[in-house]
């Protein structure tokens, strides 16, 4: 995540936290990135708003990276200083059609 700041630090600009950062995915982060490289094929998310606590992510991809998906939202919480805490209840891997993430955000400790 770091090196995607450096790069392009326009993708983090606009967002305070890693609930609103992960939720532009679809709508600010994945055109971009087609504009980068032309014919990508970007991931589909879906997301479940209705709790303030929790943020449930549906993600679907042919190439299956739900690990990297997990990846970069623990990237982006270290970027705006924040832990996650991600539950995987549903994946492809294991024969799901999508992969369903719970995802827990809060500020993180201060450093000691």
């Amino acid at each position: 995540m770091p090196l995607l700041d450096k790069k392009y630090p326009v993708f983090f600009e606009s967002y305070r936290s890693t609930r609103e950062f992960v939720l532009a995915l679809n709508g600010i982060i994945h055109p971009e990135v087609r504009k980068l490289y032309p014919g990508a094929d970007t991931p589909v998310f879906e997301f479940d708003t209705s709790s303030a606590d929790t943020l449930v992510m549906n993600y679907r991809s042919k190439r299956k990276l739900c690990s990297l998906v997990e990846g970069l939202t623990e990237g982006a919480a270290a970027h705006f200083n924040e832990s996650v805490s991600i539950q995987h209840p549903q994946c492809m891997h294991r024969g799901d059609s999508n992969c369903r993430l719970g995802l827990t955000f809060s500020k993180a400790p201060p450093d000691s």
